[in-house]
């Protein structure tokens, strides 16, 4: 009964062994390939047919594709938030854009199972100075739940991928055009006209003669040249070349939602009772046939 223990004990410490090596290193594995890092991402105006990480926008895009960069290899589980949002601003660029309007946004989330999405605010788009957003959370900067962009100070959001400042001054309101139509008649002033046709009554037979004054008062109506010195004012109207200045430049990188996975880690073998209980058995048999080893040579050399 000895003998056999003896020889059976050692081969339970050899079993714990052999359990117990690989379920330990396949948990560190787990551990080290299961953190989340931060990641490139690119964004495509036109569709998808190019794709870029430049950190300004050259036009106001409204509707852009996002995806993770094909280089970057996200662990599982882990995720990536990206939005897209829209101002109006007063003014063209960042530097002068004051007090801005939040429009609306549009938000999506990256992961390895979802590397790419759209984006769009085309309904919101900037109807006249305006800003456009891309960055990396999900936060809704509308000056209610995160802050509104602000000149110089607060630069939101913080996580910019690019974005975009610009657009034209808002059109004068139609009331404003009505008014200067009601100044010009006047200054027709056909009422000295009809003055002119009673004299003309007075003397019939030297009709001519008054017909000869009648010419002067064609001069006065050459007077409404004046009225077309409107057109200067027609040209003051076009608009001014909007100024361009860089605005804050964006940063590809984009953070993950957390440091972890989301994804429940049981299901891939690391941090689960399952491989608790098979590392705690195979301890129990390495520590028991170790000691059955002990006892059985003390016995031996007593023996």
């Amino acid at each position: 009964m000895t003998r056999s223990l003896r020889r059976s004990l050692p081969a339970l410490a050899a079993v714990g062994i052999a359990v117990t090596s690989p379920v330990l290193l396949a948990g560190t594995a787990q551990a080290h390939g299961s953190r989340c890092d931060s990641v490139s991402v690119q964004y495509s105006v036109d569709n998808g047919a190019h794709w870029t990480e430049d950190g300004r926008l050259s036009e106001p895009s409204t509707k852009i594709q996002v995806r993770l960069d094909p280089k970057s290899k996200p662990a599982e589980g882990c995720e990536y938030k990206v939005s897209l949002a829209s101002y109006n601003t007063e003014g063209p660029t960042w530097a002068k854009s004051g007090t801005q309007t939040f429009l609306g946004w549009d938000t999506t989330v990256l992961s390895s199972d979802k590397r790419q999405a759209t984006l769009d605010v085309t309904k919101y788009a900037p109807t006249c100075f305006g800003q456009i957003d891309l960055y990396g959370t999900d936060k809704k900067h509308d000056g209610v739940s995160a802050p509104l962009p602000k000149y110089p100070n607060a630069v939101f959001p913080k996580d910019l991928i690019t974005a975009w400042n610009g657009g034209k001054p808002c059109k004068p309101t139609p009331t404003n055009s009505p008014s200067p139509t009601a100044t010009v008649k006047p200054s027709t002033s056909p009422s000295p006209t009809a003055t002119v046709s009673p004299t003309a009554t007075v003397t019939p037979s030297t009709s001519a003669s008054p017909s000869a004054s009648v010419s002067p008062s064609a001069t006065p109506t050459t007077s409404a040249t004046p009225t077309t010195s409107a057109t200067p004012s027609s040209s003051s109207s076009a608009p001014a070349p909007v100024p361009t200045d860089a605005g804050p430049v964006g940063n590809p990188t984009v953070a993950p939602v957390s440091t972890t996975p989301s994804e429940n880690l049981a299901s891939t073998g690391g941090n689960s009772t399952q491989t608790i209980a098979i590392s705690a058995g195979g301890a129990a048999l390495l520590a028991l046939g170790g000691g059955a080893v002990f006892l059985s040579r003390r016995r031996a050399r007593r023996s």
